[in-house]
């Protein structure tokens, strides 16, 4: 199965059904960008430290999986020179708008974060809020954006825990079941008859991953991890038992 096609099909549904990740900036969260605090978030509630994107003002930062009218316009009317990369034109639909109605731009570009179609050594920072569980191959992303960074550039991403895709999604806002085995994948873990019915919903493709590939991954690759920080999910019974429920790092090539 294609994975690239499948997820660019489910985040054009994901913003018709209004998701988080869909949803643009308010005035205010871009008022208080313009002035200097640009608080972007890469993970669901907490945002990101100022000092891990206070000297990026007037730098190249490519959202990587960003669109949805979030971290693109803010970071832009931060002061930032940004492009953006995602699969689904609808999310960057959601960009386009959001920049026009300020005043602002972007460089949008729809394409697969995993072909990262830019030169070496382009960017001084690459941003991808909460997009690593949709994507199959962890260890070609890190190289991709590590060639695409400046030497000492920086890259600030969220993920998942990976423990959360041991429990059961049907039941898991009420209880925890455990279910999968770790590493998950809706291409591995499901059977072919319910990986058809979710592709047939249009629903998304995930994969756990493992901290192994995200960690050792990240610094195989070749980053420093510099700062770190985790998450809730929002979800009371997950919360109560899973105190990290979505982790956040800043690291640097």
């Amino acid at each position: 199965m294609d994975v690239y096609e499948a997820n660019s099909k489910a985040w054009d549904k994901e913003v018709r059904q209004h998701n988080y990740w869909t949803l643009p900036v308010s005035v205010e969260q871009m008022e208080a960008a313009r002035t200097g605090n640009p608080g972007i978030w890469v993970t669901p509630f907490r945002t990101v430290p100022l000092q891990w994107i206070e000297s990026l003002k007037g730098k190249k930062v490519l959202v990587a999986c960003g669109g949805g009218g979030q971290q693109t316009p803010i970071l832009a009317a931060y002061g930032c020179i940004v492009t953006t990369l995602d699969i689904s034109k609808a999310q960057l639909e959601q960009d386009r708008l959001t920049l026009e109605k300020h005043g602002l731009h972007a460089d949008l570009i729809n394409g697969n974060v995993l072909e990262m179609p830019f030169p070496d050594r382009h960017f001084d920072a690459v941003i991808m809020p909460q997009a690593m569980n949709f994507i199959d191959d962890i260890g070609k992303l890190y190289k991709g954006i590590h060639r695409v960074l400046k030497p000492g550039g920086t890259f600030i991403f969220g993920t998942a825990n990976p423990i959360l895709y041991m429990f059961d999604e049907k039941v898991q806002q009420r209880r925890l079941k455990v279910k999968y085995t770790i590493p998950f994948s809706h291409t591995v873990s499901f059977s072919k008859a319910a990986l058809d019915a979710r592709l047939a919903k249009a629903d998304t493709v995930e994969f756990s991953h493992t901290l192994d590939s995200i960690i050792g991954g990240l610094t195989g690759a070749g980053f420093i991890i510099n700062g770190f920080y985790t998450d809730i999910s929002g979800s009371e019974p997950t919360d109560s038992f899973v105190h990290d429920s979505h982790l956040a790092f800043l690291a640097r090539t």
